[in-house]
């Protein structure tokens, strides 16, 4: 018992570091290594990587001293007595640390227990696919850069590093499924301001991919395709996730008194980097939504029939023509046909669940859930009779499993799915 306490401690404090970007190349293979061990262990990750998905947690636990039961007394000893400080540092603003790292743990192996109780049903194994067919492999780390002269990158064909060089700032590939922009020191045209990411260092690349002329802004298109997801973070250092089937438009740097992108359509996550002076403005269409420094999702895909925006942290104000609503963490604002309105969410982790790498359906109706693998596996879809929308599905899976995991899934809530090259048939058994 006392060495799977001190396993699950270690793998808390390396969750932790991996949240606070603190943790090295040794730390980091070590916690890959953990979450390899299992399908479990993977979800699991990801669950607690979600935004502010601990800290929602932690806000239901008791006081800390409520966690120090005959269960957890021992985990806990080790936690406080690792992390004491010189006797002169002892603060109580040390508290909420250990705290966090007790409720992690306490999350962890709460999870862990729970994963392994359910997994019968929340993550069943994938079978061979049926041999009428050919199984198709979940989508990717796949992206279209469209640059301000009009030429454009595949970015997945291309090496980790600067595959452009646009206005002041420079276009870097960091890692698989991540763009970079770094604003250029003007005071020194072949020296970067190091971003959060990098160090400042001469570059003696030769830029064959020229900026737009002086004093015009250089604007830059992302695009996802069917089967891709995509990662950029902005010169300001605001980070976007784009989801499969999405577009986004931003100048290379910003200026004046307002920071403004345009997401053409499809669905994206923002965390927006804080700039009182400078806010930050997604628009799209007639719709916009207003922002200081916060974290929020926007799903705005042409075949739905409605434009979904889901506030996590932090405060936006939401404006369709002449209405307007502010929004509060854990609301959602929807524009339909009849309009602007403002609706409570039980569960707002649910809207970024992609993100995470999982599919996530609350009373999703047939069309909402097989457009949504239709986007992912690059699919097209085809019904065949009647599709009623009474009938509704919950739950979710991750998105890395082959299709036919989806599909023995939907197949046991009364769907059959016929699958010819990249069509799906979908039919009722009702």
């Amino acid at each position: 018992m006392s060495d799977n306490l001190s396993h699950i401690d270690k793998i808390a404090r390396l969750i932790i570091k991996h949240h606070e970007g603190t943790i090295n190349e040794q730390e980091s293979h070590e916690l890959t290594e953990w979450c390899d061990m299992s399908e479990c262990n993977r979800l699991l990750f990801e669950k607690l990587s979600a935004l502010n998905f601990i800290q929602d947690e932690i806000k239901d636990l008791p006081d800390i001293s409520a966690l120090k039961n005959e269960r957890w007394e021992k985990v806990i000893t080790v936690i406080e007595a690792e992390e004491s400080p010189a006797p002169q540092a002892v603060t109580k603003q040390r508290l909420p640390i250990r705290y966090f790292a007790a409720a992690t743990v306490l999350l962890i192996a709460s999870s862990i227990w729970f994963f392994a109780k359910e997994k019968t049903y929340t993550t069943p194994p994938i079978s061979q696919a049926p041999s009428s067919y050919k199984d198709i492999a979940p989508g990717g780390n796949k992206a279209i850069l469209t640059l301000a002269n009009g030429s454009s990158i595949i970015i997945e064909n291309e090496r980790n590093g600067i595959i452009a060089h646009q206005d002041s700032a420079r276009v870097e590939k960091k890692r698989e499924g991540q763009l970079v922009y770094t604003v250029q020191d003007h005071t020194n045209p072949r020296i970067y301001k190091p971003s959060s990411l990098e160090k400042t260092y001469e570059d003696p690349t030769v830029y064959s991919r020229e900026s737009p002329p002086p004093n015009k802004m250089a604007y830059n298109i992302l695009t996802i395709p069917k089967g891709g997801q995509f990662q950029v973070i902005l010169s300001d250092g605001s980070k976007v996730w784009l989801n499969n089937a999405s577009s986004l438009r931003y100048p290379v740097t910003f200026s004046g008194d307002q920071r403004e992108v345009e997401l053409i359509e499809g669905e994206a996550y923002f965390e927006i980097t804080p700039k009182v002076h400078q806010p930050f403005k997604v628009k799209l269409g007639k719709m916009s939504v207003g922002v200081l420094g916060t974290s929020f999702n926007i799903s705005a895909y042409a075949n739905e029939n409605r434009i979904q925006t889901t506030l996590l942290t932090g405060g936006v104000r939401v404006f369709l023509d002449s209405t307007q609503t502010v929004l509060k963490p854990g609301e959602q604002a929807q524009v339909t046909r009849e309009g602007l309105k403002k609706i409570k969410l039980n569960y707002a982790q649910g809207a970024v669940a992609w993100k995470n790498g999982i599919f996530h359906f609350e009373k999703a109706d047939i069309r909402t859930v097989m457009e949504a693998l239709a986007r992912w596996y690059d699919l097209d879809v085809v019904y065949e009779g009647a599709v009623t929308e009474d009938q509704q599905f919950d739950g979710e899976f991750p998105r890395n499993q082959y299709l036919s995991h989806a599909i023995n899934i939907l197949e046991d809530h009364d769907l059959h799915l016929r699958l010819e090259g990249r069509k799906i048939i979908v039919r009722t058994n009702r």
